[in-house]
């Protein structure tokens, strides 16, 4: 997640570049062939332009809404898996005397978070962006692991491997965390160091958690729509194609050389409406692995330090701080 208070002009470039430059290149010939070759009837009235513009603005600005609804909603679900976590480790500690246990129960909670983070940032082909500009922008080295290799680490961290060597390959790891945590729950109960009132109310706590998880599922494995994601782009790159055609005449008004305005004026719209289009493009997935995304490392890691801190260990890990102010 972008986190600075303005844009730079190596971030703005990043992304406008490839856009700008076919821009540039349309209204070079554009200009090329009304003014040197003498080819008046490329220069097209601008009413139409401006219709297909006004209609692509209003089609465009519908697929941003829901392409920030669904960012919205990911932030708001991980922010509930913290508000879950913290209930969830606050009852353990209050209630289940044995220290080992509570740690045992709270270290397998900590897997799970960074399970599911690991496995909410998988790539799948046809929801990801065409463009991996927003994946380029920080490399994802700084971030992403191979999935099993990340699976791996978090269960040494733990002390567990046993619990790698009977999770691994399973299609979803993260709910079989959970399902774990259900039966350790019902063996204390059978036990009798919880009674039944108490096992209610774990058992609620980690359907909560498996609610969260589908949530954000159901986020990752749809995308949005594909009649409004790519007839968005097509219309936006038809309505910058014919830009510069129907700027000739209209330039051309200012002067000898005014025609040649028409090549800065359509970057400078062209660059407005489609970095609009990028907007939604590059928000409707906000567990792409990119600059847009849900900060969930951060999210993971602040969950871990409470946990931790909850649980009165000593060493306790260092928040995550911006890298090129990006939240990762």
């Amino acid at each position: 997640m972008y986190v600075g208070k303005d844009f730079k002009l190596k971030l703005l470039w990043h992304f406008a570049r490839r856009n700008l430059l076919r821009t540039m290149l349309v209204s070079i010939v554009a200009c090329l062939l009304y003014k040197v070759a003498g080819w008046d009837f490329v220069a097209i009235s601008f009413l139409p332009i401006a219709t297909i513009g006004t209609a692509v603005a209003f089609y465009v600005g519908f697929k941003n809404n829901q392409a920030y609804d669904r960012l919205w909603e990911a932030r708001r679900l991980w922010g509930s898996i913290t508000n879950t976590s913290r209930t969830l480790a606050a009852m353990v500690i209050a209630i289940i005397p044995d220290k080992e246990t509570q740690r045992e129960f709270m270290y397998r909670h900590i897997a799970w978070v960074n399970i599911l983070r690991l496995q909410l940032r998988k790539n799948i082909p046809w929801a990801t962006s065409k463009e991996s500009l927003h994946q380029d922008y920080l490399s994802e080295a700084n971030e992403l692991e191979k999935f099993d290799e990340g699976l791996k680490n978090i269960f040494r961290d733990m002390g567990r491997m046993d619990y790698y060597e009977v999770m691994a390959g399973r299609s979803n790891t993260a709910i079989h965390v959970l399902k774990k945590q259900i039966h350790e729950f019902g063996r204390l109960k059978k036990a009798g160091i919880i009674d039944d009132y108490e096992h209610s109310d774990y058992v609620k706590q980690i359907g909560e958690l498996f609610n969260h998880q589908g949530g954000c599922e159901r986020i990752k494995t749809t995308p949005l729509f594909r009649q409004y994601s790519i007839f968005s782009r097509v219309f936006v790159i038809l309505f910058i194609f014919l830009l510069p055609f129907g700027l000739l005449k209209e330039m051309d008004k200012l002067g000898t050389y005014g025609v040649w305005l028409t090549i800065p004026f359509s970057m400078l719209i062209s660059w407005v409406f489609f970095t609009m289009e990028q907007i939604g493009e590059f928000s409707e997935n906000p567990f792409d692995n990119s600059v847009n995304d849900i900060p969930i490392s951060t999210i993971c890691r602040n969950i871990e330090i409470e946990i931790r801190e909850f649980l009165g260990d000593a060493k306790i890990p260092e928040k995550l701080n911006p890298v090129e102010d990006i939240l990762l």
